[in-house]
């Protein structure tokens, strides 16, 4: 075959950068035909020599660029590793994103339901505070009723005493009834019998007279103690309506804070939203690596090939060179030697066809390299989109991380508020209950005292049958004074005055009447008012234990939040973990990206210093072809 020139070496070979070592020197003009045999051996053998050293360099930039090639075969190896990891990793990223996106939205619905629960939970405290402080200003005005029936008691008290006083007058009247009739003698017989029936009267409302005053006292008492219970009582509801009013005001500061977590919740969700984008990004970017390191791997598996091919080539040129240097020696013995020169010329084809092979290895080799520079700069780009990206994302997590912890110290703080506030509303239905049952107590004394009253009416009952019984003693008194002429005269007096004193008790126990009367009067209104009093309490003691349920409900949403904001603190933590992961693959890629451009440069000087070489190896088998040529003319 025709002998490859220097030029067409050149032609072949793959676009490159220019040299950066001198270009050899052009090969000497074929020897002429008048050239000596020595002169010609002497040359072919230093060209052997030169041929030898470029094969021996040119093995030597081939194991140079065999040991590029395995660190670019290993570089995107790793890369595309890492890359299908990061893959799986932000997968998982997006998952996670969207679990805590979904639980942020469903704490944010609890929270809104909890913050609409407050307001009609405050409502309804307020609504019950409110009717029980208005009941228990019900309450102390029944005891400005209660203090007339202690008024009223003092003056039966009073008027008991006065018919005392006018039985005693009776009596004493009584007593001159009987020494009149006694002064009468046969004449009195009829005095002294209306004499004793008036004592006895007198007696008798004397007795009950002490009996009212008794009764009378009884019922200052009661009063004082009924006074002294409805004060009691509504002391207690206003207390206790203070409190739940307390309670109010942690509710609206517990919305508060909710509304602040609410916030918080919305940012999670706008972050989570934004974050996924740059998931997308983080992704296209790793799907860009580990496109790049396949091509960079398919890249580096063609050059290894066209470096198994040269490998070859240059151990199949050293043998040619080595059996070259065996006829230069048998030149040097018989220069005229045409069957060692003819294998020279042989030897010189087949090294130019050895070295055609090589060049086009070499051109091979360079486009490799040219695409395997390529793949590091889109590596290096899709590593810094991945990396910015994923800084992006591990702000998100911490972000959420940060958000998801304040949550959690609201949620249990307001967990706490909404405890501590139904153990109040608790108290306060213990303590409304409480001031019921004194109530009723009330009603059952006012029940006694009604029946106390009811005992006082029939006591001056009795004392009016009694004046009316003494006036018509008097009458009779009178006729029998009438009777017994002058006898009599002084027993009439004494029947007038019995008459009189009789007029004056029976109007005290009209008066003593009347003020029982009014006592049932104001005992009715009093019972009745107490009456609506444990009707509202009894309603409003429903209406707050509707509220601790509802405030049961609230604490199972709050729970529910706390639930979600656990996960969420949980999932940021693993999704930090995973998104530093990611940046450590990142990274990774990005180091092998650099070592595997460093290769890459270190392959493309080898390369050109190996197509150099394949020059001065044309060069060198050129002159050796010209030299067997000009000894084949000389041995002609």
């Amino acid at each position: 075959m025709a002998l490859v020139k220097k030029s067409t070496l050149s032609a072949r070979g793959a676009p490159a950068p220019a040299p950066t070592t001198p270009a050899p020197e052009p090969a000497p003009p074929a020897a002429p035909r008048t050239l000596t045999g020595a002169s010609a051996v002497e040359r072919i053998d230093r060209a052997a020599q030169d041929l030898a050293s470029g094969i021996g360099e040119a093995a030597a930039a081939a194991a140079e660029l065999q040991r590029a090639m395995d660190q670019i075969a290993s570089g995107a190896e790793e890369a595309a590793g890492a890359a299908q990891e990061s893959l799986g990793l932000i997968g998982a990223l997006a998952g996670g994103f969207r679990d805590a996106r979904a639980r942020a939205e469903a704490s944010r619905r609890q929270t809104d339901a909890v913050q609409s629960a407050f307001v009609e939970v405050g409502a309804q405290i307020d609504g019950s505070v409110t009717a029980i402080e208005r009941n228990a200003r019900r309450q102390l005005a029944t005891v400005e009723i209660i203090g007339a029936l202690e008024d009223a008691a003092t003056r039966i008290d009073g008027i008991g005493g006065a018919i005392t006083d006018i039985s005693d007058q009776t009596s004493l009247l009584a007593l001159n009834a009987t020494i009149e009739a006694a002064r009468a003698s046969d004449d009195g017989r009829g005095f002294a019998v209306v004499a004793d029936e008036v004592r006895a009267l007198a007696e008798t409302s004397e007795a009950s007279a002490g009996e009212m005053r008794t009764l009378a006292g009884e019922v200052t008492l009661a009063v004082r103690d009924i006074a002294a219970r409805v004060r009691s009582g509504a002391a207690l509801a206003v207390g206790e309506a203070e409190t739940g009013r307390q309670v109010t005001a942690q509710l609206d500061e517990a919305r508060g804070d909710l509304a602040t977590l609410g916030e918080g919740v919305r940012e999670m969700v706008d972050a989570s939203i934004e974050a996924e984008g740059a998931l997308g990004e983080a992704e296209r970017g790793s799907e860009q690596v580990a496109s790049a390191a396949e091509q960079q791997s398919a890249a580096a598996a063609q050059a290894q090939q066209a470096l198994e091919q040269q490998s070859a080539a240059l151990e199949e040129s050293q043998q040619t060179a080595e059996q070259l240097g065996v006829l230069t020696r048998d030149l040097r013995a018989d220069a005229t030697d045409t069957l060692a020169i003819e294998q020279v010329a042989s030897a010189a084809e087949q090294l130019s066809a050895t070295v055609q092979e090589l060049s086009g290895a070499s051109g091979e080799i360079m486009v490799a390299i040219e695409q395997i520079g390529r793949g590091a700069q889109a590596q290096a780009a899709a590593t810094l989109q991945s990396s910015t990206a994923m800084a992006q994302i591990e702000k998100t997590a911490d972000l959420a991380r940060a958000r998801a912890r304040a949550a959690l110290e609201r949620i249990v703080a307001v967990s706490e508020s909404v405890a501590a506030g139904r153990k109040v509303v608790e108290r306060l239905i213990d303590g409304v209950a409480a001031s019921v049952a004194e109530v009723r107590a009330v009603l059952e004394l006012l029940g006694t005292l009604g029946g106390t009253a009811r005992r006082i009416e029939k006591i001056t009952d009795g004392l009016a049958l009694i004046a009316v019984q003494t006036s018509m003693l008097a009458v009779s008194g009178a006729v029998e004074a009438t009777r017994a002429g002058d006898a009599g005269r002084g027993f009439a007096n004494v029947s007038g005055d019995i008459r009189t004193l009789s007029r004056d008790s029976a109007a005290a126990g009209d008066r003593a009447k009347d003020v029982v009367r009014v006592i049932q009067d104001q005992v009715d209104a009093v019972r009745r008012d107490l009456d609506q009093v444990i009707a509202t309490a009894e309603t409003e003691m429903g209406r707050s234990r509707v509220v601790i349920e509802r405030t049961r409900t609230i604490a199972d949403d709050l729970d529910a939040a706390r639930l979600a904001n656990e996960a969420i603190l949980t999932g940021a933590e693993a999704i930090l973990l995973s998104a530093r992961e990611v940046r450590g693959g990142t990274d990774q890629i990005a180091r092998a990206a650099e070592l595997s451009a460093g290769a890459s440069r270190e392959a493309g000087a080898a390369a050109r210093q190996q197509s150099q070489g394949a020059e001065m190896l044309a060069a060198a088998i050129e002159e050796i072809a010209s030299l067997a040529a000009a000894l084949v003319d000389s041995a002609g």
